[in-house]
């Protein structure tokens, strides 16, 4: 995954109408918190260039906040429902050099070839946890499942995970199953 560089301000806007105000700028609201003895840290971002890096599926960055570097993990973002517009962030400080722990989603690639003798193709978990270094790890892992029968499965300990990443669920952890059939 990608690090990405942002800009960003401390923040002294804290009510609606100065929120308010700071949004018709081009501005929104974000919190960097975490980290030992670390307070939280109100910052404000372009909201253009946030929705740019989500667009890129960015989620590690290094924030530089008035001449300092943080390295944050994008949480969260609050998104509004009339126009999905982002509304807010929130910024987890992490540690570039330490493994970091994450949600990936699984992309399924073909049509199980037991679909076509009757099966059934259940989907048990297509996001999983892994562990790597944030730089690491992947933005997503893709899997071909159209040499399935029925009654095959794949199982987490099945996936092809990139060097320097490691499963953190079990690997008998079933991710597809494809039942029945004729």
């Amino acid at each position: 995954m990608e690090v990405a560089r942002m800009k960003a301000e401390r923040r002294s806007a804290l009510g609606r109408n100065q929120i308010k105000k700071l949004r018709t700028e081009g501005w929104m609201p974000a919190v960097v918190y975490g980290g030992e003895g670390k307070e939280p840290l109100s910052i404000q971002i372009s909201e253009w260039e946030l929705d740019q890096h989500i667009s890129k599926r960015h989620k590690v960055f290094n924030l530089e906040i008035d001449g300092q570097t943080e390295s944050a993990w994008l949480q969260d973002v609050e998104w509004k429902a009339t126009n999905d517009r982002p509304l807010h962030a929130d910024f987890l400080r992490i540690d570039l050099d330490k493994p970091w722990t994450c949600k990936v989603e699984i992309a399924l690639l073909g049509h199980p070839a037991g679909l076509s003798k009757g099966g059934t193709l259940i989907k048990d978990n297509l996001v999983i946890n892994v562990s790597a270094l944030p730089k690491d790890l992947p933005d997503g892992i893709e899997i071909d499942i159209s040499k399935l029968d029925a009654g095959d499965s794949l199982r987490a300990k099945d996936l092809p995970l990139p060097e320097g990443v490691s499963l953190a669920v079990d690997p008998e952890l079933y991710i597809v199953r494809v039942t029945g059939g004729k």
